[in-house]
């Protein structure tokens, strides 16, 4: 084999690896403190408690709004769009690579379940949390949906999207 061909091979296995840290990464150490922040931003959601959600979320949750201008507009989407969430799935929190002990980020996988009114069938979304730890709180920091299987399995081994029923 050439030299070149074998320095190629060389760098293609340390992409592949370092690319996979942060998939494989550990489960956060015992604190549910991650968790908790998203736990109570979800539920406060789901009940149409905007200005106590608005506790467990970051700056870059709200852009920068006023607990009540933040909450108006969440109040808005939720009533014109007839958004219901019936269903939350927390999952541990996962260290990230630059942050191992969950001192102060870590990534916090839901499975949400709910319907409007463009889709009221219910959809099943994989999320993905990022929390992070301000002033001894921790916040909801952003939030990534999950749209292909393959990123599915990584997160959420032996989920499956759902198939969409189209109903005529």
């Amino acid at each position: 084999m050439k030299l070149k061909t074998k320095i190629v091979c060389f760098i293609s296995f340390i992409v592949t690896l370092l690319t996979n840290i942060q998939v494989h990464a550990d489960e956060c150490p015992s604190s549910d403190l991650p968790q908790s922040a998203l736990t109570n931003y979800l539920e406060a959601m789901q009940e149409r408690r905007f200005t106590d959600a608005f506790k467990f979320v970051s700056n870059s949750m709200t852009d920068g709004r006023s607990n009540k201008d933040w909450a108006e507009l969440q109040e808005m989407f939720y009533t014109g769009g007839g958004v219901i969430i019936f269903g939350i799935d927390i999952r541990q929190a996962i260290a990230i690579a630059s942050d191992i002990d969950c001192a102060s980020t870590a990534i916090v996988p839901n499975i949400l379940k709910s319907r409007d009114n463009f889709n009221n069938q219910g959809i099943t979304e994989f999320e993905l949390y990022t929390v992070v730890r301000k002033d001894d709180r921790w916040l909801v920091d952003s939030q990534e949906t999950l749209f292909d299987q393959p990123d599915v399995d990584k997160w959420f081994p032996g989920e499956t999207i759902p198939e969409f029923l189209d109903k005529k």
